[in-house]
């Protein structure tokens, strides 16, 4: 009996190592993890910079849209890497750049400091004038696919254009075509064109051009998505 009580004496020992170990082995993971991410991050904001200063350098003015210097558009700003952030320009060679950070903290780069700053050391920027639809569009667009139906397809073809989303995209879609999303009730949520490769309904698909969005009540709020066609872009000033 003895013996039986020391072997559960150790099991129950070892057993707490063990945990006491795994514990140790996942914090420093974890840290690890954040500390890289954190470090990635900060590698990617800084190359945001080096596009617009060299920009800046070549042109003597600022980018009208950053499309010109091939970030990617997102509903309401660009996104480069895991940062999605907006561009606020006041003048030819002044702006700020603006995202969160993985630790959630709101972060801008002031070009007039040349310096990155956080909460609460930053401008406060007032709401562009299109706020409003930049986030009926964020509402539309985020939708649960079991509450609509799928969408209609229509005029798919080569893409003779050559047309290609802004960017870090290697080569040029195949095919475009004109989708339409739909609510439940058969209402059209949003439409326009799009390139993909295989099927125009993967998430490899992108928007092009005019595209139109409608609420539940069937107003209407249009966005522009920057291109390029036969290597030329095709874009609007940022607002």
């Amino acid at each position: 009996m003895k013996s039986l009580g020391k072997i559960i004496v150790y099991s129950i020992a070892i057993g707490f190592v063990l945990i006491v170990v795994v514990a140790i082995i996942a914090i420093y993971l974890m840290g690890y993890s954040v500390a890289d991410r954190r470090n990635g991050e900060i590698d990617n904001r800084d190359k945001i910079i080096e596009r617009i200063e060299s920009y800046i350098s070549a042109n003597g003015r600022l980018p009208e849209s950053l499309s010109c210097v091939g970030f990617e558009q997102t509903y309401g700003g660009y996104a480069f890497k895991d940062i999605s952030f907006d561009y606020i320009r006041f003048n030819d060679k002044e702006y700020v750049i603006e995202y969160t950070s993985v630790d959630g903290v709101l972060t801008q780069y002031i070009s007039e400091k040349h310096l990155w700053t956080e909460e609460p050391n930053i401008y406060y920027i007032e709401l562009p004038i299109n706020a409003d639809t930049i986030a009926a569009i964020n509402r539309i667009s985020t939708f649960e696919k079991d509450y609509n139906m799928a969408p209609l397809i229509d005029s798919a073809s080569y893409n003779h254009p050559q047309i290609c989303p802004i960017g870090d995209y290697i080569g040029v879609p195949d095919s475009i075509a004109y989708i339409r999303y739909l609510y439940k009730d058969g209402s059209t949520r949003s439409e326009g064109w799009i390139t993909y490769s295989e099927n125009p309904e993967d998430d490899f698909s992108n928007e092009f051009g005019e595209w139109k969005y409608y609420d539940g009540e069937g107003n209407c709020y249009r966005k522009f998505w920057n291109y390029k066609q036969n290597g030329k872009l095709v874009d609007e000033t940022d607002r």
